[in-house]
């Protein structure tokens, strides 16, 4: 039961706590709907919480959602820069864990198609330095002999993470093509396995 609001946010025993839950109830809720869909209501009742808490935390649904898509980027599906060193394995190991996280990839897919218009230029920076990041990376791989490096790296750095994710963020063409849904284990070892073999012959 959400308690009635008042003028003064309600006394917390673990603000730190109440946070957390708040953070865990929007991931799922923007996971559902987006920002667009997702109502505040309904994500203090999924936390158990008066949803005064969430102005009083995050100054309101947007403060908030971007609060959730930072800590997502942060702990999402898999990092290409904290992986294993060797490029196959890292790309492997990316499908992988974004694979076992499905709120992960639906949070992707929200943040592409349902941005919200205001407020966004904060967000866009902490996206283009992940970026970064990961294009760094790339171009560490080539310098290494571990990727090609006659290749566009921001180019090999769109293929790569398109031949990672594109089998989550499309089950229905995944299983047209294979027979199988992406979060089947069988196929999972399979494409992974594909994904170590692909990446080791474009670093020959």
């Amino acid at each position: 039961m959400i308690a009635a609001a008042d003028e003064n946010p309600p006394r917390e025993r673990n603000a730190e706590r109440s946070r957390e839950r708040l953070l865990d109830a929007a991931l799922t809720e923007f996971a559902e709907h987006g920002f667009a869909g997702a109502r505040v209501g309904a994500i203090a009742e999924r936390a158990g919480l008066n949803k005064q808490l969430i102005s009083h935390h995050f100054g309101g649904k947007r403060g908030l959602y971007e609060s959730v898509m930072r800590e997502k980027r942060l702990r999402g599906g898999g990092e290409l820069t904290s992986a294993a060193a060797d490029a196959s394995e890292t790309v492997a190991s990316f499908f992988s864990r974004a694979g076992a996280d499905p709120e992960w990839i639906r949070v992707l897919l929200w943040e592409a198609l349902d941005e919200p218009d205001e407020g966004g230029v904060s967000a866009l920076e902490e996206r283009r330095a992940r970026y970064d990041e990961r294009l760094q990376w790339v171009r560490d791989e080539q310098a290494g002999g571990r990727l090609p490096a006659d290749l566009e790296p921001d180019l090999l750095l769109l293929s790569l993470l398109g031949t990672a994710l594109y089998p989550l963020l499309l089950p229905d063409v995944c299983e047209i093509l294979t027979g199988d849904r992406p979060d089947d284990p069988a196929f999972a070892a399979r494409y992974r396995e594909h994904l170590l073999r692909l990446v080791d012959h474009l670093g020959r």
